[in-house]
C-alpha cells in the first residue's frame, strides 16, 4: 500500500516519504481501531517538526566556528 501512495502523489509532483507514508498508515490504523499509542505518536511528529529547524540551527554553528578558524 505504501508503494501504491508514494507513486500516486509523485504522479502529481507531490513530495512524500515512504518512512511518512507507512508511519501515516499506521497512525490511522492504530486510531480507527483505539488501540494507538499518542505518546509514540507524538514523539514521531514532534521528531519530524524538529529536524529541519535543528539541522538549520547545527548547520549555522559549525558555519560560524569554522568561520572564526579559517580567519
Amino acid at each position: 500500500m505504501t508503494s501504491f501512495l508514494v507513486i500516486f502523489a509523485s504522479r502529481w509532483g507531490l513530495p512524500v516519504s515512504t518512512t511518512h507514508v507507512a508511519c501515516g498508515a499506521l497512525f490511522g490504523i492504530g486510531a480507527t481501531n483505539g488501540k494507538a499509542q499518542w505518546g509514540v505518536i507524538r514523539n514521531i511528529v514532534l521528531a519530524w517538526v524538529l529536524t529541519l529547524p535543528v539541522a538549520a540551527l547545527q548547520s549555522v554553528g559549525i558555519y560560524m566556528v569554522l568561520r572564526q578558524i579559517a580567519l
